[in-house]
């Protein structure tokens, strides 16, 4: 028989040990190609100023990303092989016994693993193809673009960078297998089927000491990451250092669980001699200890994919929640009255060739005072926990507004004004981290004394309008509503002009106009465009989502599929010794229950590790993102179950039948013997 032929014929009959290898490098080349394809849909090209920044910005990112993605997949798929080439050894053995040399049979598995790569690739970049269109279409959502400009493309540079990768990292499998193949001796090949793991490690105390020790290490680098964050300096090692001993703590933990974990049960004779205890147990720790390189790697990867999408779809959330009510102007233009003097501010544009009369149709210009006392003072009494970016308004002044302002900021939004007496006053919020401290004030505070004149409560509710738009959203963290006869006594601190376009306005020209004046140091204006934010909005929400899903899905695909490839291979190995077990009389139900169980364990341990990781990191992770986007964003972690519960549960299910699926075909293969 022709190399060719037996190559073609391994492939066929071995088809089910390739299955979860095939399906694996299917979908890395699909979403590989898919998410690499985005760029050359067409309809992006139609963009705003803002929009076309940050779409070339993802485009950036993800060919970063694609680099990284590269050799992460480059290692599951030398890794996943090595595997098989272990499922394969007696098979390769009897090669060598019937006289074949060991460079044709390193040819031939060779062949076989460009056979099955060839394969996924054409399947993958056929699926990606698929596939691209549908990222395309949410893409046009989350960019809102007009979903009618869509146009189904193929990307010949996705195709070419997709191809490339793969064919570079198939080229490094082969040459794996023939230096394994090459190296190999004929007996560790005969025998590889009843060859156990040599235990490195016989001591009862070491394992426990080290076991102690990882544990201090996690502990430590949680409290650094806690107190320092998790953004690197080069002023301060502490990032460093904590990572280290997040690492060190980590594969230490996995190293020793297994001795500690067989020594706690076995204390425990009630639980260790209860059924098929004792030979779980024994299977779960020599699983464990085994595989404690590979579980701290996935265990890795899973905190980075928990974290990555976790806030990256909260932010998200976040986001698009408020780009709903924030933007109800055009434009706002705000003047710092400090540095500028109280002047007229469409006067200041006209004089710096940024006059706005040509385009706007409606213009107010209104004015923030500073109450005489702070937000302390109208919280006092309460129990107050504020979020991280509003810690200094405790001792800002409240904002004050008067009435005939905010019903000129009302008008232009189409609006009823509101009505106060000479000795009323309302109270406007808008942002969640005080709104409920500034309704128990408004409950509490029947009477407020404002520059000496007592006013009373007009409404008992609290008002949530947006008077004025800022680049961060609506964040009036609460406003005094006052006659005007009352702020003539207070201290001016902002003049804010309100902007209605034409309908014909190009709002990308008034933009470039209003660039300079922001940025302009040596005055006090500052402006916020509504187009401009709802696609920063918009943006940024895609940008953040897109990365978020490549990472979170690229990282829960090559977890998922170690774990199932491992559990699949050494479930083979040791197949024989559930024949044993039924020939001792062990009942089918509680061998697949053992089955289950162990498959649980695996795919549990390195993810209950992971998840007590991301409590602490994620938590510092969300500061970052509130910090640098200075909006408060609440921790959604549904989108995360849900994508954990389809990828990892998928491949956690597929891997326990398939496992299950051997034992039965083993035990009706010894029942067929015996008859």
């Amino acid at each position: 028989m022709t190399s060719c032929k037996l190559i073609m014929k391994n492939v066929g009959k071995n088809i089910r040990d390739y299955l979860i290898y095939f399906l694996t490098l299917m979908i890395s080349v699909s979403v590989f190609y898919a998410f690499n394809s985005i760029s050359d849909q067409p309809a992006f090209s139609e963009m705003g100023m803002t929009k076309t920044l940050l779409y070339d910005q993802l485009g950036i990112l993800l060919s970063t990303l694609t680099v990284l993605i590269a050799v992460v997949l480059a290692f599951l798929i030398i890794y996943a092989n090595q595997f098989l080439l272990k499922r394969r050894k007696k098979e390769l053995g009897l090669y060598m016994v019937l006289g074949m040399k060991k460079g044709r049979i390193s040819r031939i598995f060779a062949g076989e693993t460009f056979c099955v790569g060839v394969i996924a690739l054409v399947t993958g970049l056929c699926l990606g193809v698929a596939l691209s269109q549908g990222i395309s279409l949410v893409a046009l959502k989350l960019f809102a673009i007009e979903l009618s400009k869509f146009q189904l493309v193929f990307s010949m540079g996705a195709f070419q960078k997709t191809a490339l990768c793969f064919a570079v990292i198939f080229l490094l499998v082969m040459t794996f297998n023939v230096w394994s193949v090459s190296s190999v001796q004929l007996i560790d090949l005969l025998t590889a089927g009843r060859k156990n793991e040599a235990t490195q490690n016989r001591s009862r105390l070491l394992p426990v000491l080290l076991f102690l020790v990882s544990l201090a290490c996690i502990l430590s680098s949680g409290v650094m990451f806690y107190r320092n964050g998790i953004l690197p300096s080069r002023e301060n090692q502490s990032f460093q250092v904590a990572g280290i001993l997040l690492v060190a703590g980590t594969f230490l933990f996995f190293y020793s669980l297994s001795t500690v974990l067989v020594q706690v049960l076995r204390a425990n004779s009630n639980v260790y001699l209860r059924g098929l205890n004792t030979f779980l147990v024994r299977q779960i720790g020599s699983k464990i200890r085994t595989n404690y390189f590979i579980m701290t790697i996935v265990c890795g990867l899973l905190t980075v994919t928990i974290c990555a999408v976790s806030v990256g779809v909260s932010t998200a959330l976040a986001m698009n929640e408020l780009s709903g009510s924030a933007t109800p102007y055009d434009l706002n233009v705000l003047s710092n009255v400090s540095v500028d003097g109280d002047s007229s501010i469409l006067e200041y544009l006209a004089s710096k060739d940024a006059d706005l009369s040509g385009y706007a149709e409606n213009m107010e210009q209104i004015s923030i005072y500073e109450a005489d006392f702070t937000y302390g003072s109208l919280f006092e009494g309460q129990n107050v926990e504020l979020w991280p970016i509003d810690e200094g308004i405790s001792d800002s002044g409240v904002s004050v507004l008067a009435v005939s302002d905010f019903n000129r900021a009302l008008k232009m939004q189409g609006k009823e004004p509101v009505a106060l007496t000479e000795n009323q006053y309302l109270l406007n919020c808008n942002y969640k981290g005080t709104f409920q401290y500034v309704e128990k004030a408004l409950e509490s505070h029947a009477v407020f004394v404002l520059a000496g004149i007592p006013l009373q409560r007009a409404l008992d509710t609290v008002l949530e309008e947006t008077y004025f738009m800022t680049s961060v959203g609506n964040n009036d963290r609460g406003t005094l509503i006052v006659p005007d006869a009352v702020v003539h006594s207070l201290t001016k601190e902002v003049n804010v002009l309100l902007v209605q376009y034409r309908p014909d306005a190009d709002s990308d020209a008034v933009l470039q106009k209003m660039i300079p004046i922001g940025l302009d140091d040596a005055h006090g204006y500052r402006y916020a465009e509504k187009d401009m934010m709802y696609d920063m909005f918009y943006g940024l929400n895609a940008l953040v989502s897109f990365l978020c899903c490549y990472i979170g899905l690229i990282f829960l695909l090559i977890c998922a599929a170690l774990l199932a490839l491992k559990q699949l291979t050494e479930t083979t190995d040791n197949i024989y010794r559930y024949g044993l077990l039924q020939k001792l009389g062990a009942k089918k139900e509680q061998i697949n229950r053992a089955l289950l169980s162990q498959t649980a364990i695996f795919f549990a341990a390195p993810l209950a590790v992971a998840g007590i990781f991301s409590a602490v990191l994620m938590g510092k992770a969300m500061e970052i993102a509130e910090e640098f986007m200075n909006i408060h964003i609440s921790t959604n972690l549904g989108f995360t179950v849900v994508l954990f519960l389809v990828v990892y549960g998928s491949y956690f299910l597929a891997t326990y039948l398939s496992c299950k699926r051997m034992v039965v075909e083993h035990q009706n293969q010894n029942k067929r013997m015996e008859e």
